[in-house]
């Protein structure tokens, strides 16, 4: 299933998508959002042969999770040259950080140029939705609390993520998420997948998901020893090569740029880039 948060004639709902449309759940079931249906995704399969309710044209995308518990994000899950400069030890262990949902915009949505920076940077990465809660969850038990997986670009403003990981990873509005989560029935083995990010047309990042340090059940496990996991949070598992930061010259997101960041699989999260209003 493609399962989405989205906003009908003003009023926020989630559903299943499908070919012409929308299924709405939120119309069709008590649940209240698509977190509080993450662990029982049996009872939405009984609404994948209903009619769309809404066209795919008259609804907006929502980040898939609007009323998300946490995003726990992975950095220097892959062999790069990192965008800050410097030399990078590997690391032994997953580098956790958090993201807020402000931090985030949806599908179709305009990421932010902060007024503080001109240097807004992407980061495309494979993001794991939580499904079934768990605590201690060891590896080979990780992918049965893994509900399904969605694309985040976890936007960087890279000069003030030299004063902290936290300052530059959080700016309002900086990131995206979406557009959908695909059930994990449909994606049975995420180190097959890709990402891919591309800047007005052209290809800036892309690897395999099997390139990464700590494969997404290292991750699971390793977060569930932090802390429970609970159906609805999030997973990001880093970012490949080829960010803005990394290039020579180095360079950042425009107002204007068109932006595709791309799994095969779960498909395409777009966002243009706009500046902050004064």
């Amino acid at each position: 299933m493609r399962l989405l948060s989205f906003t009908f004639g003003g009023q926020s709902s989630f559903g299943i998508g499908v070919e012409d449309g929308v299924i709405d759940l939120g119309s069709r079931t008590d649940r209240q959002d698509l977190g509080s249906c993450l662990g029982a995704l049996d009872q939405l399969r009984a609404f994948e042969d209903a009619p769309a309710d809404h066209a795919w044209e008259a609804i907006s995308f929502d980040i898939p999770i609007p009323n998300q518990r946490r995003m726990l994000c992975a950095g220097l899950n892959y062999h790069k040259k990192y965008p800050l400069g410097g030399e990078v030890k590997l690391p032994k262990q997953p580098v956790y950080f958090n993201k807020p949902p402000g931090s985030l915009v949806a599908h179709n949505e305009a990421l932010v140029r902060p007024i503080a920076s001109v240097q807004l940077d992407y980061e495309v990465e494979l993001a794991v939705v939580i499904g079934r809660s768990g605590r201690h969850i060891s590896e080979s038990d990780a992918l049965e609390h893994v509900a399904g997986y969605t694309i985040l670009n976890d936007g960087s403003v890279r000069d003030w993520q030299r004063h902290g990981v936290a300052a530059g990873k959080n700016f309002y509005r900086s990131g995206s998420c979406g557009p959908w989560i695909v059930t994990s029935d449909l994606l049975p083995d995420p180190s097959a997948l890709s990402v891919t990010t591309r800047v007005n047309g052209e290809q800036r990042q892309h690897s395999s998901v099997n390139e990464m340090i700590f494969s997404v059940e290292e991750l699971v496990a390793y977060m569930s020893q932090i802390m429970p996991l609970e159906p609805g949070d999030i997973i990001a598992t880093g970012s490949p090569e080829g960010t803005g930061g990394s290039m020579e010259p180095q360079v950042w997101l425009s107002a204007g740029d068109q932006i595709e960041f791309e799994v095969p699989g779960i498909g395409l999260l777009k966002n243009s880039v706009v500046d902050e209003g004064i």
